[in-house]
């Protein structure tokens, strides 16, 4: 089968219909055009937005994530809070205290330990708290010296040894050591009057 070339009668013939056919292409490409354009820029558009949504989602994973490690901080906080607390000395006098220490410390069950003076030297307020500083005098042998530490250490209140100077001295009987001792102490702050 031949395929016949159009000669200029047919086309004559035919003007409108291939006109139409024409124009109805163009304009088919023309809205065609215009609409995929406006897809495309939507499309653009969405993808941007969705990129700005992903990425604050992102940002508010990770602030979620820190707010846990956050709150598992003041949860481990509270709770050393708690047990520190706990060893707070309940009074409101530093006076209070360094005799109820100075019972506590004193030696028993043999121990030759004689706690002879104690004083308050200081204190600095933290807050809720107030750090005490309290100086003893003892007359005491290295039994006794190791008691008193040993009672200090393990003492319900929060105590440390700040400073401690000990000197030997030459007795033949009794407490050959005089122990001056300065103890930090916890307790809750007094109020004012």
């Amino acid at each position: 089968m031949k395929i016949q070339r159009p000669t200029l009668a047919d086309i004559k013939k035919h003007r409108f219909s291939i006109a139409a056919v024409i124009i109805t292409c163009l304009a088919l490409f023309v809205v065609d055009l215009l609409w995929i354009e406006d897809v495309v820029s939507r499309k653009q558009s969405l993808e941007e937005k969705v990129k700005q949504q992903e990425e604050l989602i992102r940002k508010y994973k990770q602030k979620l994530q820190q707010t846990q490690s956050i709150r598992e901080n003041v949860a481990k906080h509270e709770s050393e809070l708690k047990e520190m607390q706990k060893k707070l000395f309940r009074g409101t006098d530093p006076y209070q205290l360094a005799a109820s220490l100075s019972d506590l410390l004193k030696g028993g069950n043999g121990q030759k330990l004689d706690i002879k003076t104690y004083q308050v030297l200081a204190s600095k307020e933290y807050g809720l708290y107030q750090e005490v500083h309290l100086r003893f005098n003892l007359m005491t042998n290295v039994d006794g010296l190791y008691y008193f530490l040993s009672r200090v250490k393990n003492t319900e209140f929060a105590v440390l040894v700040h400073e401690i100077n000990i000197q030997k001295i030459q007795r033949a009987k009794g407490p050959d050591l005089v122990v001056n001792v300065i103890l930090a102490a916890l307790m809750e702050k007094g109020e004012k009057t």
